[in-house]
């Protein structure tokens, strides 16, 4: 009897270390890659990321109050409005209060949600899927460059992925699941808290409140009627601006087709427009999804940048067959075996076509196409785990153990080009990085100037889409120094609201000169610069010396 007891507790221990060595070696693994230089490479912020942290910026070095902007009423949240959401914004702010302003200080906490995301992605769909599966999908999807790109930026793209992942996973915890309310309130909080995040996420809330109304028989009712609770009582915040919260959900800074269409003298719909960029939304979105886009199959620069372009390449080419094939086995997977579950892939991707489909002006991109990144992986991972089993099943004994080593030798060779690809390739170059206006102007003209000139008075100026201006790369690279300046007065910032004190200061000639890294906008909101000289002028920036 000892004997056997014995044996039991090896066998037990041997079952429990196939279990959890696996999923903890590819955690480890993706730990690793993705806080890997994470606060020097890329090593600049995204134009986005940095326009969309400013207002935390502003509160944590400069003690503003922002609360006039930040609030928990539904806003329209593109990317340069990321500070409007107070979720994210905690988020940033308690880099900045731990890190300072640094890449590393604004990267790490969007980084750890993610990775936690992605641990509670793999044991919400554990139940449904062979571990195997899920653990190449985590480490082909988490290593990609594009996962890599969103999830290391720091930006609101960032977190939005997470709590996609996160929506996704707690509803999936709930199904099948013995009554659990705490479980149902965490994911009506999860769930109900999607619009706090990009715009591009938010059809996922009425999608997973429609899932939860069709699959009630598969959730508790008591979990069900927790869930759809906690989800209304969250949203009746809106009932104190309900009118705009409603119009601000979907509006995407009115460039969705629904209001660029709106355009004919008496109100109407320009139908022959919608149908024009259907066509050209469509022809996009097939050549980025079918790896179309490039010419080159595998010296591509995959993910490349954050920038909306319509020549973005989503994902490894070499990667385009298995996610047909898996797109086909999971339809056919699903109607064979009656289970929902595995169709669920190939809603989530219909569904993600729609922010990119749905674009009025501009065209699809990656931004918009985040909440493409898991299903595309997921079917890649099925139909290249669903062909490898068919052979499985036919082999010999002698060829599985071959077959096998051959399938794990193909996810490190795929994990291995793709990590390659994203640190060898230089990122976010079309208007970031080295061709950042601001980043420029500092390096270039601004910082050997104060060196020279510790007491001149400086106004600095740089490009405000939708009349929001950052300064967040200024400050980065000048560090303590520049922020001693504004202090002291001797360096101020151009923005909507001090517009008129400055536009006095210029008149009396308090500031020496005038710094502007888009001189254009400058002049526009500054007429008087117009008449200055400017003895220093690049493609990039340009100097006026104010006369005494």
């Amino acid at each position: 009897m000892t004997e056997m007891n014995a044996g039991s507790r090896a066998n037990n221990a041997a079952e429990s270390l196939r279990n959890w060595l696996p999923p903890a070696l590819v955690f480890a693994v993706v730990l690793l890659v993705m806080f890997w230089r994470l606060g020097s490479y890329p090593p600049y912020f995204n134009d986005m990321v940095d326009q969309g942290i400013h207002m935390e910026v502003n509160k944590v070095f400069d003690h503003a109050d922002i609360s006039n902007k930040v609030n928990w009423y539904w806003k329209d949240m593109h990317m340069g409005a990321a500070y409007q959401s107070p979720l994210y914004g905690m988020v940033i702010e308690l880099g900045l209060r731990l890190f300072g302003l640094t890449l590393f200080g604004v990267r790490f906490f969007p980084a750890l949600i993610e990775f936690g995301a992605l641990i509670l992605t793999f044991f919400a769909f554990r139940k449904y899927f062979p571990q195997y599966l899920l653990l190449t999908f985590i480490v082909l999807m988490a290593l990609s460059p594009w996962h890599l790109l969103v999830a290391r930026s720091g930006g609101m793209q960032a977190f939005s992925l997470s709590q996609y992942l996160i929506a996704l996973s707690m509803f999936v915890l709930l199904i099948d699941r013995k009554r659990s309310v705490g479980l149902a309130i965490l994911a009506g909080i999860s769930t109900a808290t999607i619009p706090y995040g990009y715009a591009g996420i938010r059809l996922l809330l009425p999608l997973l409140v429609l899932l939860a109304i069709v699959c009630f028989r598969r959730i508790e009712k008591y979990n069900l009627f927790t869930y759809l609770g906690t989800i209304l009582a969250i949203c009746a915040i809106q009932i104190g601006d309900f009118p705009r919260s409603l119009q601000m959900y979907f509006f995407a800074r009115g460039e969705n087709l629904i209001s660029a269409a709106r355009r004919l003298p008496n109100g109407g719909y320009d139908f022959a427009f919608i149908a024009h960029k259907l066509n050209e939304n469509f022809h996009f979105l097939f050549k980025m999804i079918m790896g179309l886009n490039e010419k080159a199959f595998w010296n591509v620069n995959v993910a490349d940048t954050l920038t909306p372009s319509g020549g973005i390449v989503l994902y490894p080419k070499f990667l385009v067959p298995f996610f047909i094939v898996g797109l086909v086995y999971s339809l056919a997977h699903a109607y064979k075996q009656k289970r929902f579950i595995l169709a669920m892939p190939v809603l989530l991707l219909l569904s993600g076509l729609v922010p990119n489909m749905m674009s009025g002006f501009g065209i699809p991109d990656l931004l918009r196409s985040i909440t493409l990144l898991a299903p595309i992986y997921f079917l890649i991972t099925y139909g290249a785990y669903s062909l490898f089993c068919s052979i499985y099943t036919i082999s010999s004994d002698m060829l599985r153990a071959a077959f096998s080593g051959l399938f794990a030798v193909f996810v490190g060779l795929v994990s291995a080009y793709q990590v390659n690809n994203f640190f060898h390739y230089e990122k976010d170059t079309i208007m970031g990085g080295k061709n950042n206006a601001a980043m420029v102007t500092y390096n270039e003209f601004l910082k050997p100037y104060i060196d020279g000139h510790p007491n001149s008075r400086i106004l600095y100026h740089e490009f405000g889409p939708w009349n929001e201006w950052s300064y967040v790369v200024v400050r980065w690279l000048g560090g303590k120094r520049i922020q001693a300046m504004k202090d002291e007065g001797k360096l101020v910032f151009l923005t909507e609201d001090n517009r008129a004190a400055v536009e006095r200061l210029l008149k009396e000639g308090y500031f020496d000169i005038v710094v502007s890294a888009y001189p254009d906008q400058l002049e526009h909101i500054l007429t008087d610069t117009t008449a200055l000289e400017a003895k220093v002028s690049t493609e990039r920036y340009k100097v006026y010396y104010v006369k005494k």
